[in-house]
């Protein structure tokens, strides 16, 4: 028999620190706004996934003649499964540190700092890695490579080649896209074309509102609606996170968490935390967070934050706390169909 765990669930960092959310990369994290939240309360299952051709059935006749039967039809679903894994990791707060500095409050919440990024920044690269995918996106019904990349400011038409995009998903899941997600270099690329600049003109404050460097924006927000209106989307998300691919000890080496090359226009639904796998309309993927254990589930804001449990443990060979956040998560994509890759969209 296993000896029952000595650590403590720290209640007070699991829920206080949502002064966080603009720690380094967390305000800049897109990836729960394009993959929503799910809760489910068993950590593996199998889940009934109606097929994209049951949704809209073939038009048939419903005209009933005297004493006749009604038309009669039936759904199909296909099997499909989930199993969360465990994530988490721990940082040390050292005894030594806090006797040289004098303050543990601070070298605690430094550790929780860390954490945070440590854990949050690997749910962004594992739902940006899902969303920008040339493996799941194959074929021409699910992928295009523009003819021109937007950084050809002169000649590049992202206008038409989302149009494109939006057939392509219509046909594919009978729904229309409602949200473009894209790095904020293809943003900033198709913004600057000669194309659109030409066709939002007389909606110039708008769009400065999207694009100015000072914002930061992860959202286009409202004020530049002609900019949506052109596009034909709800939401443009931009995905301004980035990672560090050198190794501990060597000089960073940065890049953005959503590829610059590429763009995706899909169908996405939030219905709110009250959502499940098995509705029934296409939406082209989910996050899946266990509730199994009462664990609290993240908005879509918050980069995941919300879902972090922190343990507190004693270890001495180290002379110091251990702090450990932890949840248990999947990232899933639903339906391909819901969604069309666009690549090659800078240069």
């Amino acid at each position: 028999m296993s000896a029952p765990s000595t650590a403590i669930t720290r209640l007070d960092l699991s829920f206080a620190y949502g002064e966080f959310d603009l720690l380094a990369n967390l305000a800049k994290f897109i990836g729960l706004r394009v993959l929503p939240v799910v809760g489910v309360a068993q950590e593996a299952a199998d889940f009934a996934k109606v097929k994209i051709a049951s949704y809209l059935s073939k038009v048939e006749e419903t005209k009933r003649a005297p004493k006749a039967n009604y038309s009669r039809d039936y759904y199909e679903w296909t099997k499909d499964s989930y199993a969360l894994e465990e994530h988490g990791v721990e940082e040390v707060v050292d005894d030594a540190t806090v006797e040289r500095y004098g303050d543990v409050v601070r070298a605690e919440q430094i550790c929780t700092m860390r954490a945070i990024n440590r854990i949050l920044q690997r749910l962004e690269f594992d739902i940006a890695a899902a969303v920008f995918n040339t493996t799941t996106w194959t074929g021409a019904a699910l992928t295009t490579a523009v003819a021109t990349p937007w950084t050809t400011k002169a000649t590049a038409d992202p206008v038409a080649d989302i149009d494109a995009a939006h057939d392509k998903v219509s046909a594919g899941c009978g729904e229309d896209a409602n949200t473009l997600v894209l790095s904020k270099k293809a943003f900033r690329a198709m913004v600057r074309t000669d194309r659109v600049e030409g066709l939002l003109k007389f909606d110039a404050s708008g769009l400065l509102l999207a694009t100015q460097d000072g914002q930061n924006l992860n959202a286009v927000p409202e004020a530049a609606s002609g900019l949506k209106q052109l596009l034909q989307v709800e939401n443009i998300l931009v995905g301004r996170g980035f990672k560090n691919t050198a190794d501990k000890g060597l000089a960073a080496s940065l890049s953005r968490m959503w590829d610059e090359t590429m763009c995706m226009l899909a169908v996405i639904r939030d219905d709110g935390l009250d959502g499940d796998l098995e509705n029934p309309m296409p939406q082209v993927g989910r996050t899946i967070f266990s509730t199994k254990n009462d664990e609290p589930l993240p908005a879509s804001d918050d980069a995941g934050l919300g879902s972090l449990i922190f343990d507190e443990y004693r270890e001495e060979q180290v002379r110091g706390s251990v702090l450990r956040p932890r949840n248990k998560r999947q990232v899933k994509i639903l339906h391909p169909q819901c969604g069309h890759l666009l690549q090659g969209v800078t240069a």
